[in-house]
């Protein structure tokens, strides 16, 4: 996780029984990897947008704690900002890799749906929140909208 100094600038504490959902994101960076992500919100990103968790087709790694709400949305302290957990999936410019940390990512909804009680119907793409992004990517590519995803992706190892 990272420094909890730089908490403050991500967002703000929230008890475990508020989490409600998960939303995923893509980051659209195509050079960095999970560590390369976190060390960088670590130590020089200067914005506020956070997130929780990062998948690459290596490693997942927790940025926040599950009890802090992190601004990831860009609503500002929106439903999807105070009640989601945010996972970040690496863009990569292999299909294989993508796929890989796509894959991570699903296991670690699978984890987080059971810790957390969290429906099927409660999972989310970025774009839910904000119709201006088109986030994540490839899964909106490939699958049009997050029901698609879950259906597909999500539900098929259930």
């Amino acid at each position: 996780m990272i420094d909890e100094n730089k908490f403050i600038q991500y967002g703000f504490p929230r008890e475990k029984s508020d989490i409600q959902g998960i939303t995923l994101h893509e980051t659209g960076n195509y050079e960095m990897n999970a560590q390369e992500l976190h060390d960088w919100l670590n130590t020089e990103c200067r914005t506020n947008q956070g997130v929780h968790y990062i998948c690459d087709s290596k490693q997942t790694i927790q940025v926040m704690p599950d009890n802090w709400a992190v601004y990831h949305t860009g609503k500002g302290k929106d439903w999807g900002c105070r009640y989601t957990i945010a996972i970040e999936i690496v863009s990569s410019f292999s299909d294989e890799a993508y796929k890989k940390a796509e894959d991570r990512a699903i296991s670690l909804i699978y984890k987080l749906q059971k810790k957390y009680h969290i429906p099927t119907n409660m999972i989310f793409f970025h774009q839910d929140f904000n119709s201006k992004m088109h986030c994540p990517n490839r899964a909106l590519d490939e699958y049009g909208t997050s029901k698609n995803f879950v259906y597909q992706r999500v539900m098929e190892g259930e």
